[in-house]
């Protein structure tokens, strides 16, 4: 796959390649993760989905350094909110929905070879199915809403594994995600401003676009991953 680049709404820059997945944002925009680089509460320029080698050899330099590292290779403006996958970047699910003027974006890239349910056995880390979602909302969203955007994300990726069949190598029963999955819910940069959204649960329009949005992109994503694993020799 070479380097796909476009444009999306708002001056937003995508990029698409083997290795990663980049956003580049207009300005620098609030992002909520569990990221590992620059991850937490911020604001950020850019978004990076790193595709690593699973297999290999050690030693391993610090997974922050590494994402610091590719993303000044590649350009990126900082600061720069990055995450790991050994996930195949043909995994890559998008969607974006607008109801009532609002508009969100979802990007996922899914492996699955590391499900686990809620409540497993703690257990040793032997692989890098990860699941990595951005979910963009081209409105500003108070702190407090943001991260109820993280928890209506969350519920949706469950949904779509749920919806999949698929289960916890370990429990045998529902898995909820991977043992790695990494988050991000990014908005621009009016968290204070009186029009910013203050809810965005399930009986609000901005629950129902998040709901809708992210459950297609994962579900095209674990589609894609699956679809993949079935027709290795």
């Amino acid at each position: 796959m070479s380097l796909f680049k476009q444009d999306n709404q708002g001056g937003i820059r995508v990029e698409h390649s083997d290795t990663h997945i980049a956003l580049t944002l207009p300005e620098p925009w609030l992002v909520l993760s569990s990221a590992v680089l620059n991850g937490g509460f911020s604001s950020i320029r850019s978004l990076l989905n790193l595709r690593v080698d699973q297999h290999a050899p050690p030693p391993w330099p610090p997974a922050e350094h590494t994402l610091q590292q590719q993303a000044e290779q590649r350009r990126l403006p900082m600061p720069c909110c990055g995450m790991m996958t050994a996930a195949s970047m043909r995994s890559l699910g998008y969607s974006t929905l607008t109801l009532q003027s609002l508009t969100a974006e979802c990007w996922v890239t899914a492996g699955l070879s590391n499900l686990r349910r809620s409540g497993d056995p703690a257990d040793a880390f032997n692989g890098a199915g990860t699941i990595n979602i951005w979910l963009l909302l081209h409105a500003a969203l108070t702190p407090a809403a943001m991260a109820e955007a993280l928890i209506q994300l969350t519920e949706a990726k469950v949904t779509a594994i749920r919806d999949a069949g698929l289960l916890s190598p370990l429990s045998k029963r529902p898995a909820s995600g991977t043992g790695t999955d990494s988050h991000a819910v990014i908005c621009p940069p009016d968290s204070a401003a009186e029009n910013a959204l203050a809810f965005c649960g399930k009986h609000t329009i901005a629950g129902e676009l998040i709901g809708r949005v992210v459950l297609d992109a994962c579900k095209q994503s674990i589609g894609h991953c699956l679809q993949a694993t079935a027709e290795r020799p």
